[in-house]
């Protein structure tokens, strides 16, 4: 008998996207290092797929696991890189997983897997697809069920699971937890073997991807972090993971380093701007990136931007969302005070004019028709055309960059609730859609597609989009 329970965290392909190492998946990682601090130490998995023969579309039913190679990370910094092979499992007792809700299918096959093979693990699941779709997690059939469904946050609960203080059952258990403040966690583990795979660049620098804070303070109608209360790391963490991401870079024998933050409340005062890139300046960053809104750059103009660029700031990541007011209404994006299309396009010209290039973020709505698809990509050809003053590290011209994706209504967001009864004329959305399809950015630029009505027939809106995304520019 094992004096301590031996856990393996796994991170789910990402089959929908292009390349699997754009970001990491942050989740395991802030578990890793707070389980270390309490003296248990723990191994990752990451599943990929490793694409030689060209993408294959997820949009399928049947997952081969046999697809996926598994890269392992073991706590003492050893790894091992190889083809998926199931008996990885079984010298853990713990296993649990950190879930998108376009990874859930993976993970529901995994699960089933090791209850199957591995009775003796105690399995988990965690991560943004517990949280919005508790109720069909904890009601999955027994042969795929997780002995604990985390909808919340993850640290105290995976610690009382690893000590023993909570028990699996003969049905799941929920475990709710949700830390009033993030102040006094450590950052998240950073493993080698790992940051030399991510393939990611700000202004020509390779880059590696934090965050500050979770939650949001606005209430966009599509996104379900807004009805989350913003909770923020602490200044000693978020500098101590900057150190942390600064030294890997170098041993990676990277001569210019970047990094991204990659949260809401990125670029949101002055005030907060300065203190980041206070810290960006500390560890000796060559560029930076983050995100902001478009009525903040309008009303604090250099105020926001000038330390943001004097410290490195290549470019800003806005939601822009539509050229459409009819759609921007709709969105509450401030809460429900009112915001203007034309805010957009000045906000777009005060980042140029300073240097910075934006970039944007736009959908298509399944209510909209195609006045404000037209809208739209006048708002788009606008962006993609309007000059940045100023080059990125490589000296080449920086350009604005451009997304088009077709909005998901994920439940936990207003919209899904709106549309489920009918308060969106002419869209529904099919209650049997695969959650493995519910996703906004995968190959070529496509989405996923959840509906079973819409205002314009789906090829519109999937021609639209492809036209958009292919003004965006060779590099950014």
């Amino acid at each position: 008998m094992r004096e301590k329970n031996s856990i393996l965290f796994v991170k789910p392909p990402d089959r929908y996207l292009e390349n699997e190492f754009v970001y990491p998946q942050l989740g395991p990682h802030y578990l890793q290092s707070f389980l270390e601090e309490n003296d248990i130490e723990t191994d990752l998995l990451i599943l990929y797929e490793k694409r030689d023969d060209g993408f294959a579309s997820y949009d399928r039913k049947d997952l081969d696991l046999n697809e996926l190679n598994m890269l392992l990370l073991k706590h003492g910094g050893t790894s091992l890189d190889t083809k998926f092979d199931h008996a990885v499992f079984k010298d853990y007792d713990i296993v649990g997983f950190s879930v998108m809700t376009p990874q859930a299918p993976d993970a529901y096959t995994l699960n089933q897997l090791i209850r199957k093979t591995y009775p003796h693990i105690t399995t988990v699941i965690g991560g943004s697809h517990p949280r919005y779709y508790q109720n069909q997690v904890v009601n999955l059939p027994s042969d795929k069920w997780f002995d604990f469904v985390v909808p919340q946050d993850g640290w105290v609960p995976m610690l009382e699971i690893a000590t023993g203080k909570v028990v699996r059952k003969s049905t799941p258990v929920v475990l709710t937890s949700s830390l009033p403040k993030l102040t006094s966690l450590p950052p998240p583990t950073r493993p080698y073997a790992l940051m030399e795979k991510y393939n990611f660049e700000i202004g020509g620098v390779p880059a590696f991807h934090t965050i500050t804070a979770l939650g949001c303070p606005f209430t966009c109608h599509f996104c379900e972090s807004g009805i989350e209360k913003v909770r923020t790391f602490s200044e000693r963490m978020i500098e101590e993971d900057l150190e942390k991401i600064a030294a890997t870079q170098k041993s990676l024998g990277q001569d210019k380093k970047a990094v991204m933050f990659f949260d809401d409340v990125g670029l949101m005062s002055p005030k907060q701007v300065k203190r980041l890139s206070d810290v960006v300046n500390k560890y000796e960053f060559d560029s930076w990136r983050a995100f902001t809104h478009a009525y903040l750059l309008v009303r604090h103009k250099e105020l926001l931007l000038q330390p943001f660029k004097d410290s490195g700031g290549k470019r800003v990541g806005i939601g822009l969302e539509t050229g459409s007011q009819r759609s921007l209404d709709l969105i509450n994006k401030r809460n429900g005070k009112k915001q203007s299309v034309a805010e957009h396009y000045e906000a777009v010209s005060i980042a140029n004019s300073m240097g910075v290039a934006v970039d944007a973020f736009t959908m298509i709505y399944p209510w909209e028709d195609e006045n404000d698809i037209e809208d739209t990509n006048k708002l788009v050809e606008f962006i993609v055309s309007n000059k940045v003053d100023g080059v990125d590290e490589k000296q080449r011209p920086m350009y604005n960059h451009v997304d088009s994706t077709i909005m998901s209504p994920f439940q936990g967001t207003k919209f899904f609730d709106m549309i489920s009864i009918g308060a969106l004329p002419n869209v529904k959305i099919d209650p049997a859609a695969d959650p493995g399809n519910l996703y906004y950015k995968g190959a070529d630029g496509g989405s996923g597609w959840p509906y079973i009505q819409t205002r314009l027939p789906r090829a519109e809106y999937e021609i639209t989009q492809a036209y958009r995304n292919s003004l965006r520019p060779s590099y950014r």
